[in-house]
């Protein structure tokens, strides 16, 4: 993706175990230029180490607060997010309101089966869990909720994350298909999606 001399804000966006977190510790820092990352989870966990579940709410109300804060500081941020929610879409009109770029970086599996494997992985690596009935819940939704975010942001980009190596599947900008690649590792549904966008024009 292009450099951007406006602020930036970047989507790691996905649903539970598809790879977003990791890859954002390893190489989001050299992706956005940017040490401020906004994770829902790492705050939760930050909060309450032993059970991060009971400190969710506060958690919301930290990250708000720290999205405000760089919105109005015109600080470029990341922020995690599995998509399966439509309260960023707000962020997204605020941020771009104040003068950010806006761009999405959508990591996804084939299959919800490959995220509550990865899950369960990270559990007995000492990792946090999440409900079975929440990771199939929230690989709908998040798919669901695809196109609306990506008419929201400046310059998108779909990763197949199915062999832990992102590679690019497809990429555009706002609403529109610039580039498919190899979308053999995507789910149906999401395929159909992109391949309903209308081409982006030079």
């Amino acid at each position: 993706m292009a450099e951007s001399s406006k602020p930036t804000l970047w989507l790691v966006a996905g649903p539970n175990g598809v790879g977003k977190t990791t890859y954002a510790y390893r190489y989001i820092r050299t992706v956005s230029g940017s040490v401020h990352f906004v994770n829902l989870d790492e705050i939760a966990r930050g909060l309450s180490p032993l059970d991060p579940s009971v400190a969710r709410e506060a958690s919301a109300r930290i990250a708000l607060s720290r999205i405000r804060s760089f919105v109005s500081d015109q600080l470029s941020f990341t922020l995690e997010t599995t998509l399966a929610g439509r309260t960023h879409l707000r962020t997204l009109d605020q941020a771009r309101l104040a003068g950010f770029e806006i761009r999405l970086l959508y990591f996804m599996v084939p299959t919800p089966d490959i995220c509550l494997a990865r899950v369960a992985r990270r559990v007995v690596e000492g990792g946090h869990d999440v409900p079975e009935v929440d990771v199939r819940r929230r690989f709908a939704r998040s798919i669901a909720n695809f196109p609306d975010y990506i008419c929201s942001v400046d310059r998108w980009q779909v990763l197949d994350n199915s062999r832990f190596n992102p590679s690019t599947a497809a990429e555009g900008r706002r609403g529109c298909l610039a580039v498919e690649r190899d979308t053999s590792g995507l789910p149906h549904n999401l395929l159909d999606q992109i391949r309903a966008l209308p081409s982006c024009l030079e």
